[in-house]
């Protein structure tokens, strides 16, 4: 109450009137509640954090748990992958002795059953391969061998007449080197070696005639040899292997030829001799009587 007075000090009146029991239960219970709220609006800060944190290392934790088992997973499912990688690289340098492990059946499974197969056919391939080169390296050696043996010259020529191979009785007979002869065709021989020419033309002008074999004589230009030549066309069975060819044999029968002139020379004069005999002797038996 304000004093008229002003060096007096102002009074104040304090009414206190008791509040009815439920106002003051129900005043209670909300200044509890507030109480209790503004506890959980400062804690709910911390809460948040520990949420944070322990949400983000479950996170994290979940992450790392899933790379490492994506890594397991990718290795072990891989691994099958580079052991074929590798056996396919072995593969490629000729080594068909890979067999990787059949760990499962599904695909990846089919696969290396598959990739084991094909190794073994390969390796199967390549020692029936080996065995048909050993044949043919034999059967080579043997024909050469009994084409050395042989005193006639042969000689076996592709579809262009170029020389594939000739023995040593051959190229004695026709006086060359097998080098210069299987560098160019048949028709560029006589370029080379001129003695040749009549035997190439010979050649030429019967299988131009269409002849498919034929045989004759030929005297070689410069000298006095004669070859007695036989030459037959070889036909391939498969056109596209393009196998077909010619072989030329052929022997020097110049002295064969000079012995049977030299006998032929003595049969007339054996006959010669006898004729003139006849004649003379009813004259030496009369000159003996």
């Amino acid at each position: 109450i304000p004093s008229t007075n002003i060096s007096q000090k102002e009074r104040v009146l304090q009414l206190i009137q008791p509040v009815p029991t439920q106002l003051a239960a129900d005043a209670e219970l909300v200044e509890q509640a507030r109480s209790e709220y503004k506890t959980l609006s400062q804690a709910r800060g911390g809460l948040k954090m520990i949420y944070s944190l322990t949400l983000t290392v479950a996170l994290l934790m979940a992450l790392l748990g899933a790379l490492a088992l994506a890594i397991y997973l990718s290795d072990k499912i891989a691994a099958p992958l580079s052991h074929l990688a590798r056996g396919t690289r072995a593969v490629a340098q000729g080594d068909f002795s890979q067999q990787q492990p059949v760990v499962s059946h599904d695909e990846l499974g089919i696969l290396t059953h598959s990739f084991n197969r094909m190794t073994r056919q390969l390796a199967d391939a390549r020692i029936k391969l080996e065995l048909n080169q050993a044949e043919q390296a034999a059967a080579k050696a043997y024909v050469e061998a009994l084409l050395g043996s042989l005193s006639a010259g042969v000689l076996s020529f592709d579809r262009q007449w170029r020389l594939q191979s000739a023995n040593q009785s051959a190229l004695a007979i026709l006086g060359a080197e097998r080098t210069p002869l299987a560098e160019a065709e048949l028709d560029h021989w006589p370029q080379v070696y001129p003695t040749l020419a009549p035997l190439c033309e010979k050649v030429r002008q019967e299988f131009i005639a269409g002849q498919e074999m034929w045989q004759g004589q030929v005297e070689l230009a410069g000298t006095n040899r004669v070859l007695l030549v036989r030459c037959t066309r070889l036909d391939s069975q498969d056109d596209a292997l393009e196998m077909r060819g010619h072989v030329l044999v052929f022997d020097d029968v110049t002295d064969l030829l000079a012995a049977q002139r030299d006998a032929a020379w003595g049969e007339v004069a054996r006959r010669l001799a006898h004729e003139i005999k006849n004649p003379l002797t009813p004259i030496q038996l009369a000159a003996e009587r």
